[in-house]
């Protein structure tokens, strides 16, 4: 499994204890998200995307508007 694999997975998982669902969370990293200005999916290139996906799904967690 290559580096962008495992963000992918981090941020796959973390997506989908937020919305508890695989069906969700791999929908919801394909779609456009405000807080993002981006797709999830396009941010997993880098470690600093991986980071600023989390903090999304961190802040939706705790029901902080972004």
């Amino acid at each position: 499994m290559d580096k962008k694999d495992e963000r992918y997975e981090k941020a796959l998982l973390a997506a989908e204890q937020l919305l508890e669902s695989r069906k969700r969370a791999k929908s919801w990293l394909q779609h456009y998200v405000r807080g993002l200005d981006a797709k999830p999916i396009d941010l997993l290139d880098s470690d600093e995307g991986l980071a600023a996906v989390l903090t999304i799904i961190g802040r939706l967690e705790h029901g902080v508007v972004t």
